[in-house]
């Protein structure tokens, strides 16, 4: 399911890459502060053993408050960040996220638009990194020329064993975004 959204999010990402060639390189900084709600499906072992001698793991899911903060910049189509996040749960204790997005933006106005995007990095549960990738999609408004509010989410599948316990296997979240804008040619 996940190839089947990745490759036409990265179609769309590259429609409008000629569009405005002069200015593809003219550039906003950005850093947002991030808070929102984060789901999580992952892996417990319920202490039982199948015919075979493995473990029997179970599907549990759980929901917790996260915050974030991302930093990258935004040309007229594209954004492009570097972000981490992190959530505690009582289920698998602290989630630390550490990746990038690609966005590519549709403009509503000249004060909002929508982002479709994808996303990947390493996600660290009990000391150890596990890959992930996944979309995301929302939309941007412009309090002024200097500050801005994003509202989005994003799904993310984790790249782990079958019969990993304790182990994270996709995140869900919807989040609020504070926006600071730096305008300089980069």
């Amino acid at each position: 399911m996940l190839r089947k959204l990745v490759l036409p999010a990265f179609l769309l990402l590259g429609m409008n890459a000629n569009a405005a060639d002069d200015d593809f390189f003219q550039s906003t900084g950005l850093i947002g502060i991030e808070a929102g709600y984060m789901g999580t499906e992952y892996q417990a072992y319920d202490g039982t053993y199948d015919v075979n001698g493995n473990k029997i793991m179970t599907q549990e899911s759980t929901s917790s408050l996260s915050l974030g903060l991302k930093m990258g910049a935004e040309s007229e189509f594209y954004r492009a960040f570097v972000e981490g996040r992190w959530w505690s749960t009582s289920d698998y204790n602290d989630a630390i996220t550490i990746g990038g997005a690609l966005q590519y933006l549709i403009p509503l106005n000249n004060k909002m638009n929508i982002f479709l995007g994808v996303n990947g990095g390493g996600l660290n549960v009990k000391s150890e990194f596990d890959p992930y990738a996944g979309v995301d999609a929302g939309m941007n408004f412009d309090l002024n020329d200097n500050l801005g509010l994003e509202v989005g989410t994003r799904y993310s599948h984790v790249f782990i064993e079958d019969d990993e316990p304790e182990k994270i296997d996709h995140f869900y979240q919807l989040y609020v975004s504070v926006i600071f804008k730096f305008h300089n040619d980069y």
